[in-house]
């Protein structure tokens, strides 16, 4: 009788053993990812403002063309309209600044 008594509380022992095994294995995963996910934020923010430096980049860069262009038409055109219009844009948008800025 006392091997079967003996068996009977062996086995709840053994699966209380199983069962805080297993729970520190999910706990340990559950740092892990912590972890991971943590790494996956930080790159992602890392990712996000390079992107919108790049995007500020791009921007000055396409400014910086159009003055060229716009310097180039100067420079090299024989059309005088072409040149006119161009003056007249530039100060179109000049009169729109002062606005803003009187505003």
């Amino acid at each position: 009788m006392s091997e079967i008594v003996l068996f009977l509380m062996t086995k709840p022992i053994e699966s209380l053993d199983l069962l805080e095994l297993n729970i520190k294995k999910l706990k340990d995963l559950v740092n892990e990812l912590k972890l991971k996910n943590s790494k996956i934020s930080s790159d992602l923010i890392l990712k996000d403002n390079l992107l919108i430096k790049q995007t500020n980049d791009l921007k000055e860069w396409k400014e910086k063309y159009k003055s060229l262009k716009i310097a180039n038409t100067f420079l090299g055109s024989n059309d005088k309209s072409l040149t006119k219009l161009k003056i007249n844009n530039m100060i179109n948008e000049l009169d729109k600044c002062i606005m803003n800025l009187s505003s």
